[in-house]
């Protein structure tokens, strides 16, 4: 059977693929460690973490929280925070008391742990698809207001090949700890959505390796996409694509 891109089950297996794909000693033997995450609706009782499977917004917050030099986020959109006072939002209407039994203070406290690692100077660059309605990056854009350590961008893929948008959720604090999962920057993420992950500490090579992708992105951002890509018309399926187009060097 396959798996959609939006099944927790096909970012990890994404997760694993990396991981075990990773060149001949490039492993940091006993110094990297891993466990699972997962995220498991509040209102599911008889749904429980599996022993020794950590909860995905505590993962979150360890990571933020012990950052002391540099946190790396790939996000494709932001709602730690509830907006039940906010008419535009799907969490319009509901009580306080409500908001809580669902578990949305835990993407307050993941946004705040974000907050602090700002304030102690921790640099934290954030690459991140356009958000969603109504307040698509706003979280990202006053956690770096005033703020030089924080830099966030935003990649529009589709400006590239089309389509496509930045689906990867990746933390990485201090190039040695990690998360790769399925949940995104969003309370519903943390407790109302069943989601799944990997926790990987003291894994400096694998960071290495993910930074290495994070700055790739970051370049992308830079550049302008129509010095670096053309329209094309595709004969076979009849239809218009936008490709990279291949430049020629110039011999003397």
């Amino acid at each position: 059977m396959a798996l959609p891109h939006s099944s927790p089950f096909f970012h990890l297996l994404l997760a694993f693929f990396f991981l075990w794909h990773l060149p001949l000693g490039f492993s940091d033997q006993s110094n990297c460690q891993a466990w699972l995450v997962q995220s498991i609706p509040t209102d599911m009782p008889d749904l429980q973490l599996v022993p020794g499977v950590l909860s995905t917004g505590d993962v979150l917050q360890w990571l933020a929280g012990n950052a002391t030099k540099s946190l790396d986020l790939t996000v494709q959109y932001w709602e730690l925070l509830a907006g039940p006072n906010d008419s535009n939002s799907g969490d319009y209407g509901y009580s306080e008391a409500k908001m809580k039994k669902f578990g949305a203070d835990v993407g307050r406290e993941v946004y705040k742990s974000l907050i602090n690692a700002a304030d102690r100077n921790v640099d934290i660059r954030i690459i991140q698809h356009s958000g969603l309605y109504p307040n698509y990056v706003q979280e990202a854009s006053d956690l770096a207001a005033g703020r030089t350590n924080v830099k966030n961008i935003t990649l529009l893929l589709k400006n590239w090949w089309g389509t496509g948008i930045v689906h990867s959720k990746v933390w990485v604090s201090d190039n040695k700890d990690i998360y790769i999962g399925s949940a995104n920057n969003d309370w519903n993420s943390l407790t109302q959505v069943k989601e799944l992950g990997i926790y990987l500490v003291g894994c400096t090579k694998i960071a290495r390796s993910l930074r290495h992708y994070i700055n790739n992105l970051w370049i992308l951002s830079t550049l302008n996409s129509t010095d670096y890509t053309r329209t094309i018309f595709d004969s076979q399926w009849q239809a218009s694509r936008k490709v990279l187009a291949i430049r020629k060097s110039r011999r003397s």
